[in-house]
Formats: C-alpha cells, sequence, structure tokens
C-alpha cells in the first residue's frame, strides 16, 4: 500500500501471552490497516498463533496447544488498566 509516497503495511499484528506451563494461554489479531478497522470490531481479525507463524514467518514463543487455539472473542480489559 502506497500513501503519500510511503510504503505503509498491509496490516498488523499482535500476540498477548498470559499465564504459564499448563496455565498459558494466548490470544491473536491480524488487523488490516484500513480506515475501517475500529476497536470495537476486534473480534473480527482474530487469528490463531498458528496463522500468525504461517503469515510472518516468526515463531511464537508459545506452548504449542495454545498456538491452535481461537478465543470465541478477545479478552476484557482488566478494570483500571491504562493499555487499553
Amino acid at each position: 500500500m502506497q500513501a503519500h509516497g510511503v510504503k505503509t503495511p498491509e496490516a498488523f499484528w499482535k500476540v498477548v501471552i498470559r499465564g504459564s506451563g499448563q496455565d498459558e494461554r494466548a490470544i491473536a489479531w491480524i488487523v488490516p490497516n484500513r480506515q475501517e478497522a475500529k476497536r470495537g470490531q476486534l473480534d473480527r481479525y482474530l487469528v490463531t498463533v498458528a496463522e500468525i507463524e504461517r503469515v510472518t514467518g516468526e515463531k511464537i514463543p508459545v506452548a504449542d496447544y495454545a498456538k491452535h487455539e481461537k478465543p470465541a472473542r478477545s479478552w476484557l480489559i482488566p478494570k483500571g488498566c491504562d493499555k487499553g
């Protein structure tokens, strides 16, 4: 994608990992770099960590079982968290 002569990515990805051992969980998104992509639509962009690895070629340090899980919806932001 070209914008003002600067090449910009078509999308960005994010993986969040929480817990450890048997309790390790991960959630991942591939979000298109378009005006229509809004916070309220995050669930549309949910993918598995395995999909992130396939698309990017990166290896994400998360347990194998967690790489194939895709939550039905994005995790809630904990009350008082300023990282939303």
